[in-house]
């Protein structure tokens, strides 16, 4: 390629075409990504070696305009020729130096598609119970001090109208607890494809911490809560951090009409009356759609979910007017998609690998960026 390049414009050219048929090969792997188990490796292998070939040859192809800019100011008449030669291909060179940039990421991208293809054929457990002394020791502190913070920012007593509404007061469920059903709910999302909206809610969020942690899961996270000032510092504490996809609003768990709004429903126990709480649960049911994400981690729930309509997926994840052997398939697709929790990148600028990234992301996977020195 680029063997008859001459001037800028050439190079231009070849360029563009280099850069779609590079493209060309890039989508073709993204797709074969979002196949999971059921991608074809020879075919990525394939394609692999045929990115790998582009982007070797492109060192070749900046060595050939070098020599075409070098000779066409050989050739120039005059010092003032020299100078717009040197300035039409500055604008060249410009192009394909950032494109170089591009395709030195190439090495990681190939890294990501390899641990895919590993890990096609295997699935790993929405809950993983395999944890040491140490990884204990070190999650229980963690719990202590999350524990610390709930307190010092929701200093607010249960007010008597909760408590005779037969509320809870803002109850603080281990952080880790926590996020274990969050990130089980999450790749649940992954393998149903819901990716779009993800909207998540907490029932009872009392001071909004929960809400919080669930941003870091979902696009988009609210809260309710019976008491007035729980939610006013609720909300307070979710405009300090600047969480504009958030908000906590009063409402009755009882008498909410708009469940059925959400992706991914959370609920621990905020009512202390037994018939209450069964009518609430009944209330969220009936009114999310079919598949709704539920995360009940309380031994109630567990005990009526199949009297509601509800599959278990596994531990306390749930999925709403769905019978058990579809929630265990689901549970299985799940158990295909990769473990990490991908950060938003919308103000990312695309590059040639966007495409591939995109769709790893969307099955659990996602470079190592930031790899921590040995």
């Amino acid at each position: 390629m680029l063997d008859t390049v001459k001037n800028p414009q050439d190079v231009n050219a070849e360029l563009q075409r280099f850069r779609e048929s590079l493209r060309q090969n890039v989508v073709a792997l993204a797709a074969e990504m979002t196949l999971r188990n059921k991608m074809n490796a020879r075919k990525v292998e394939a394609l692999c070696a045929q990115i790998d070939m582009s982007v070797r040859e492109y060192s070749t192809i900046l060595l050939r305009n070098n020599t075409a800019r070098v000779a066409e100011e050989a050739a120039a008449a005059t010092q003032s020729d020299v100078l717009d030669i040197r300035r039409a291909w500055g604008v060249v060179s410009a192009r394909t130096n950032l494109f170089r940039v591009e395709l030195n990421q190439w090495n990681m991208m190939r890294d990501l598609v390899r641990t895919q293809v590993t890990q096609s054929r295997k699935r790993v457990p929405l809950y993983d119970n395999r944890q040491s002394e140490t990884t204990r020791s070190q999650i229980s502190a963690s719990d202590d001090v999350f524990d610390w913070v709930h307190a010092i920012l929701n200093t607010v007593k249960q007010t008597e109208e909760a408590r005779e509404q037969g509320g809870f007061p803002d109850i603080a469920l281990p952080n880790s607890e926590f996020h274990r059903h969050l990130h089980a709910a999450y790749r649940l999302l992954l393998a149903k494809g819901q990716t779009a909206s993800m909207r998540f809610l907490d029932v009872g969020c009392g001071g909004g911490l929960k809400v919080l942690s669930a941003l870091r899961y979902f696009k988009e996270a609210d809260g309710l809560d019976f008491q007035q000032s729980y939610v006013d510092i609720a909300q307070a504490l979710l405009e300090s951090a600047g969480a504009s996809a958030s908000n906590a609003f009063h409402a009755d768990a009882l008498t909410f009409d708009g469940y059925g709004d959400y992706d991914v429903i959370y609920f621990y126990r905020p009512i202390r009356d037994q018939e209450k709480i069964i009518e609430m649960e009944r209330q969220i049911v009936d009114q999310v759609s079919e598949g709704t994400i539920l995360v009940a981690p309380y031994v109630g729930f567990g005990a009526r979910h199949a009297d509601l309509g509800c599959g278990r997926v596994a531990g306390h994840v749930y999925m709403a007017k769905t019978p058990q052997k579809e929630a265990d398939r689901w549970r299985r697709m799940a158990e295909q998609t990769g473990v990490a929790v991908v950060h938003s990148e919308e103000e990312r600028v695309p590059t040639i690998w966007t495409p591939l990234l995109e769709a790893s992301r969307q099955s659990g996977y996602d470079v190592k960026r930031y790899v921590q020195p040995v």
